[in-house]
């Protein structure tokens, strides 16, 4: 009874200071998830002295963080529009595979052969490289007025295809390390026989997505509304589909954030659907800090300065890897100062590579070392601070266009 008592008084302090650690942060231009990963790690701090987290909490929070993972690639999902993204794709194309190229390859070089790492933690080190935090460089240009300008919607553009791959990419390391694990002489075509069946499975519920986007859920979402009255129901309604959809995500073999983002893909096109992410920010608002709260849990006191040399070494990485990756295309189509200020937006890496390297914790620690997850998270931290820093400094420099 009396850890019941401690886990309700846990999550009553977590829920009262996330927002006002978000309004904080808000008001010196940090985002957000810095402060409520700093939250998790505070926790942590406190229970090593006190005994605060009982393993009855530890699933508890462990349960809120995955629902957290749903809502956050719900709403990257249920944000992108599908046909608008793909109208785009001749345009975006060129940077976003400079970029997802250029990270993926200098993510695994540096960690494999710089760092010594494992070849399992190198891949999934490229593949959290490979994504971008859309959030942190959006607010920045939304805030100076910038985000309806062609510069600002190829930003999104880019961004949105990042997260797409991203989440590509974590299906198939889901699939590939156990068997990468495993090791033994049929290692490649063990591994060529996994990867068909995962893209295989994939093509299959990305068919049922998109069955249900045309066919159903439009029909679906307006007899919802019909029936039950209010939007509040409505979106409810949409949650639990959506949840049920990345359900089956993980049936097929998959995590629930690949089903969570799709399901947000399949009502995207709906603007009845997308109307209700109004009502649907309250449960984002609710759920997301949590998984970041717990990623700040993960974080252990003793990797904190051992993994600073593995962090600088990631960061000089993930900086330069952006820039080459983004600014160097973008120079061939654009002027140099539209390269540079796309280049330093794409540098953030926040939630889909936290994502990441959260969903391959579970690969146990002989593949995410403590040191190298920390110092992934303070990579993640780092570049989330640094872009917003830079990119506002030259916006206000820069005449709107």
């Amino acid at each position: 009874m009396q850890s019941d008592y401690s886990l309700l008084i846990t999550l009553g302090a977590l829920i009262v200071l996330a927002p006002l650690v978000r309004s904080l942060l808000d008001r010196v231009g940090v985002p957000a998830l810095v402060g409520y990963i700093g939250l998790g790690f505070a926790l942590s701090m406190l229970d090593l002295q006190w005994s605060l987290i009982t393993p009855a909490s530890d699933a508890v929070l462990s349960t809120m963080a995955q629902l957290g993972i749903v809502a956050l690639l719900f709403r990257v999902g249920l944000r992108s529009h599908t046909r608008a993204l793909l109208a785009k794709l001749p345009d975006a194309s060129l940077l976003w595979l400079g970029d997802v190229l250029t990270n993926l390859a200098l993510g695994y070089l540096v960690s494999r052969y710089a760092l010594a790492l494992s070849l399992e933690t190198s891949l999934i080190i490229a593949a959290a490289f490979s994504a971008t935090s859309v959030a942190v460089s959006v607010a920045v240009w939304d805030e100076l007025n910038r985000l309806d300008t062609a510069r600002g919607q190829l930003l999104v553009d880019v961004a949105e295809l990042d997260d797409l791959s991203g989440v590509l990419i974590l299906a198939v390391l889901l699939a590939v390390i156990p068997i990468l694990q495993e090791g033994g002489s049929q290692l490649l075509p063990l591994a060529g026989v996994t990867v068909l069946s995962v893209l295989a499975k994939l093509v299959l519920f990305i068919a049922g997505c998109f069955l249900f986007a045309h066919f159903l859920e439009e029909k679906f979402t307006h007899f919802s509304h019909r029936l039950e009255g209010t939007s509040t129901a409505l979106t409810i309604t949409i949650l639990g589909v959506g949840l049920a959809i990345a359900s089956i995500a993980g049936y097929l073999g998959f995590s629930l954030a690949i089903g969570a983002l799709f399901a947000g893909l399949a009502f995207s096109r709906d603007p009845e659907a997308v109307h209700s992410d109004s009502g649907f920010a309250y449960f984002y608002e609710f759920l997301v800090p949590f998984f970041f709260i717990y990623i700040g849990m993960q974080m252990e006191p003793d990797a904190l300065f051992t993994s600073l040399g593995t962090a600088s070494v990631l960061f000089l990485a993930a900086v330069l890897g952006k820039f080459a990756g983004v600014a160097g295309p973008a120079l061939l189509a654009l002027g140099r100062s539209d390269a540079v200020l796309l280049g330093i937006s794409m540098i953030p890496r926040a939630e889909i590579a936290l994502v990441i390297m959260y969903q391959c914790r579970q690969f146990g620690e002989d593949i995410i070392p403590a040191g190298v997850f920390t110092g992934m998270v303070l990579v993640s931290l780092a570049t989330s601070i640094l872009s917003p820093l830079l990119l506002r400094r030259m916006l206000d420099r820069e005449p709107a266009r």
